[in-house]
């Protein structure tokens, strides 16, 4: 085959379906990369990240001094799993505030904070159960340790 053989419709629609894709897909790896950054940042102030309470303590720390205020409630917390329901998002209310639209924000949110928690402790890993960028009443961020290891 060749190019010619392959109608300009066809064509088009593999470069339209192309360029969509490489504009989630540059935004997911910019937020996943800034996120392992996280680790540079808590390394340079000697932050502790042995379990899941000092990621958790450290990710706060940082977040913070990144992104401005937080405010979230811990609803559990062991060395091995930190459960906080966080109610105020910097992020999303700057979305709120230019009414941009919130579409991928969970994405690209969930691509960062995996990120960040890895890289500051291979051994733990991060998920959101609910999110206030889809509706839910808060956040609820979850860091806890990995059930196949680093």
């Amino acid at each position: 085959m060749e190019l010619e053989d392959i109608s300009a419709e066809i064509k088009w629609k593999i470069a339209t379906r192309t360029a969509q894709t490489l504009f989630i897909n540059y935004g997911l790896a910019f937020w996943t990369e800034g996120g392992r950054e996280i680790k540079s940042i808590a390394d340079s102030l000697k932050l502790g990240t042995e379990n899941a309470i000092e990621v958790s303590d450290t990710w706060r720390l940082v977040r913070m001094i990144l992104m401005g205020e937080w405010e979230y409630e811990t609803l559990e917390e062991t060395e091995d799993r930190v459960v906080d329901c966080l109610t105020h998002c910097p992020m999303l209310n700057i979305h709120k505030e230019t009414c941009t639209p919130t579409m991928n924000v969970h994405h690209l949110c969930q691509a960062y904070c995996k990120s960040a928690i890895e890289a500051l402790n291979p051994r733990y890993t991060h998920r959101f159960s609910k999110r206030m960028c889809m509706g839910d009443e808060c956040c609820e961020s979850i860091i806890e340790l990995k059930k196949d290891g680093p």
